[in-house]
């Protein structure tokens, strides 16, 4: 069972997609808030622990954004995804770049909710053909569009699992492919977020992107 809680001010939304969720077996809706202060503090109360944040970026007292890097700091094992109207480029790649491990449209078709909502729980990320459209596009327009590595002391190793994390591997199948234990994947891709300095696994996807370690088919 996936356990979810929706921040989002407007109810109309809101109560639509709490509906929706709600017919979804594996889908819990541990509750909903008008904004980012009534979700952090209905969630420190909430005991059983949530899996998954949807979250609207622009809500009063408390915006998404500032939500999130909360969620991040307090309870670093919650997924975030954004609900969010902005669709410019520079404005998603700041969003994976806070820390949200995916990012959605508001028009957005409810059985693509439903598919990023496992993948961020499976994969750690939820990367749509839009946002991988808008990160390569904002990274075009950028001067210094590639990152050196300089620095950064990548192992071929590390590289190699980085990929398969960018190809939506989990640990376990990563593992198999290299014929690695789980554990050693894991200590591989704690150790890309410590050298990196990424908040999450979309984080990683990114960098990977910016310094052509890997680019999406």
């Amino acid at each position: 069972m996936i356990n979810i809680a929706i921040a989002e001010d407007q109810s109309l939304f809101r109560k639509g997609i709490v509906s929706l969720l709600s017919t979804v077996p594996d889908i819990n809706v541990c509750f909903e808030a008008e904004n980012g202060e009534d979700f952090l503090q209905q969630l420190a109360g909430y005991k059983q622990g949530i899996d998954v944040a949807l979250i609207d970026i622009n809500m009063p007292v408390l915006n998404g954004i500032d939500t999130m890097k909360k969620i991040r700091d307090l309870y670093p094992k919650i997924k975030n995804i954004v609900l969010t109207i902005h669709e410019e480029d520079k404005y998603i790649h700041a969003l994976i770049e806070a820390g949200a491990n995916a990012y959605l449209a508001k028009n957005t078709e409810f059985e693509e909710v439903l598919k990023a909502i496992h993948a961020v729980v499976n994969t750690d990320y939820y990367f749509n053909d839009q946002t991988v459209k808008a990160m390569h596009n904002y990274m075009q327009n950028k001067k210094s569009q590639k990152a050196a590595l300089n620095g950064f002391d990548i192992t071929k190793r590390e590289k190699e699992v980085l990929e398969l994390i960018c190809r939506e591997y989990t640990s376990q199948e990563i593992s198999q492919k290299l014929f690695i234990s789980e554990s050693t994947v894991n200590g591989h891709r704690n150790n890309l977020l410590l050298k990196i300095g990424c908040k999450n696994t979309a984080g990683m996807v990114l960098f990977a992107i910016k310094n052509g370690l890997y680019v999406f088919q």
